[in-house]
């Protein structure tokens, strides 16, 4: 079999980047302000992503440091790269 075929039928993996996260999660539900501070806060490379989870920490939607960096960063299956 040549190199061709045996690649033709290989399966393909869709998810290249990892599983959805839960910043994924709140933007596809939060209301638009807080979708557009949470993206303006993500974006922003002054900001931590530790700083951030900190402050969510006491809203209905805490977000861990790792899940928001994931996220900022394109590393999951939002692929949405901020940073």
């Amino acid at each position: 079999m040549s190199i061709a075929n045996a690649l033709s039928n290989a399966p393909r993996n869709d998810n290249r980047r990892g599983p959805s996260c839960d910043v994924c999660a709140v933007l596809a539900t939060a209301p638009p302000d807080d979708v557009a501070a949470l993206r303006a806060a993500l974006s922003d490379p002054q900001m931590r992503y530790t700083v951030i989870a900190e402050a969510l920490a006491g809203t209905d939607t805490p977000l861990g440091s790792s899940s928001l960096s994931r996220h900022a960063r394109g590393r999951c299956l939002g692929r949405e790269k901020l940073r």
